[in-house]
């Protein structure tokens, strides 16, 4: 074929080199820029064209299955084998192959969340109403992702990405159970049976993530309003609530990077942890019981030598009213508790 183009760098398996990275170009489309890239191993190089305003909603752009895009679905993008040469990128909300091709002429290259969305300028304003939209944060490639799968999360800060949504179960058994970040999901908490630190930091290294910092929390729900003792307008917060909801129910609770429910509904586990010390050594002792709880509770493990196990937890819960907030903590948690009202979001550092 006369136009046909042969991509010398991509033929080897693996390969993916982009001028740049994926990026939105407005609140629907995306900005990609050129490069190579190898679809269905050794010999099968492509190149791939610069998009300025490429919209993954055009019926040409997608497999079918955005002809509802609808909020809270996570988008991926593929390039796929075309015989001049050039990748065709098809968009598709199937996390394994577009439809309408395989697995050896198709390849996962990128993807996007379809969330609510804060900008800067609305920072910490309670009368705005959040856009519906490509987030800008959630957009991903093969050279710029968390180590983890990227679905249903937003970078907060360079080299640092974090679940959107409070954490719930895949539905498979435990010590197996992978959290989900999801849209419209019931949070995970101790009404599961799910002790704090016990079992929490497990769960989310089963998605290949960590239990976040203070410092970390701080800088991710930065921008969400505080919530409000007398209605839920801001944040699952009221102080009548008796008890959770699921993920996004409040479409004012969302960061101005992106996070949802960093304000009230549970609270968030962090990673900070200390023990209310002494200096006389007879103030501390050897504590069975408190192992003794959680997924794993009828088993031995051993026993914490400590005198009081406090941790800190964030952003407060669906009863704390105007207590609920971006910079809302509290320091005197047991670790071993096996509590409704607290849950957790993952992080995972970049690639």
């Amino acid at each position: 074929m006369a136009d046909s183009i042969l991509a010398v760098p991509g033929q080897a398996a693996g390969e993916f080199k982009l001028m740049g990275k994926i990026r939105t170009a407005d609140e629907v489309r995306l900005a990609v820029p050129e490069g190579i890239l190898n679809i269905g191993g050794n010999g099968k190089g492509f190149i791939l064209q610069p998009r300025i305003d490429w919209d993954p909603t055009a019926p040409a752009n997608q497999d079918g299955s955005l002809d509802n895009l609808a909020l809270g679905d996570d988008v991926y993008l593929y390039a796929v084998q075309q015989a001049n040469g050039r990748a065709h990128l098809v968009a598709s909300k199937n996390i394994t192959v577009p439809d309408g091709y395989g697995p050896d002429e198709s390849r996962r290259i990128g993807g996007f969340h379809y969330g609510r969305w804060r900008p800067l300028s609305e920072r910490y304003n309670a009368a705005y109403d959040p856009s519906v939209i490509v987030m800008p944060t959630s957009v991903w490639d093969l050279k710029h992702r968390p180590k983890c799968d990227p679905s249903g999360m937003v970078e907060f800060m360079p080299g640092w990405w974090v679940d959107i949504y409070l954490a719930s179960e895949d539905g498979a058994p435990w010590p197996e159970t992978v959290p989900l970040s999801r849209y419209n999901a019931t949070p995970l908490t101790g009404t599961e049976g799910y002790s704090r630190y016990l079992d929490y930091p497990t769960l989310l290294a089963n998605a290949g993530k960590r239990v976040p910092t203070l410092d970390q929390f701080y800088v991710y729900a930065d921008g969400a309003p505080q919530g409000n003792d007398g209605n839920n307008d801001t944040a699952w917060s009221a102080t009548t609530n008796s008890g959770r909801t699921a993920t996004g129910t409040v479409a004012k609770a969302v960061s101005c990077a992106g996070v949802v429910d960093a304000a009230g509904n549970v609270w968030e586990m962090l990673q900070d942890h200390y023990d209310v010390g002494s200096t006389s050594s007879a103030d501390y002792n050897y504590g069975r019981t408190i192992v003794e709880n959680g997924k794993d509770a009828g088993h031995n493990r051993g026993e914490i030598y400590h005198r009081h196990w406090r941790m800190w937890l964030a952003g407060g819960q669906w009863g704390n009213g105007v207590r609920c907030g971006s910079r809302c903590a509290h320091a005197i948690h047991s670790p071993w508790y096996v509590n409704c009202n607290t849950g957790l979001r993952g992080v995972c550092d970049s690639l």
